[in-house]
C-alpha cells in the first residue's frame, strides 16, 4: 500500500501542502510555531506584507514573540 500524503495548511496563504511522507512542500518555523508552505517564503524572501496577512502581527504578539520590520516596513522572516 502506497504511503497516503499529509497535508498542512500553510499560515500564511492558507493554501494546503503536502507535508510527507517522502514529500515535503514546506515546514515548521519552530520561532513562529506555525507551518508554511515552500512558496511562501521563495516569493515573499524579501519580507511578508502585513496588509496583506493582517493575522500574523497579532498572532506573532499573542506568542511573545517580537515582530520585526524590515526597510521597507514588512515582516522580516525569522533567522
Amino acid at each position: 500500500m502506497a504511503d497516503a500524503p499529509v497535508m498542512s495548511q500553510c499560515f500564511i496563504c492558507k493554501r494546503p501542502f503536502k507535508f510527507g511522507p517522502h514529500i515535503y512542500n514546506g515546514g515548521r518555523i519552530a520561532k513562529w510555531d506555525m507551518m508554511v508552505c515552500s512558496r511562501c517564503p521563495e516569493r515573499n524572501w524579501d519580507g511578508i506584507v502585513p496588509e496583506k496577512h493582517p493575522d500574523l502581527i497579532p498572532y506573532l504578539r499573542s506568542r511573545g514573540i517580537e515582530v520585526k520590520l524590515n526597510a521597507r516596513g514588512w515582516i522580516a522572516w525569522p533567522n
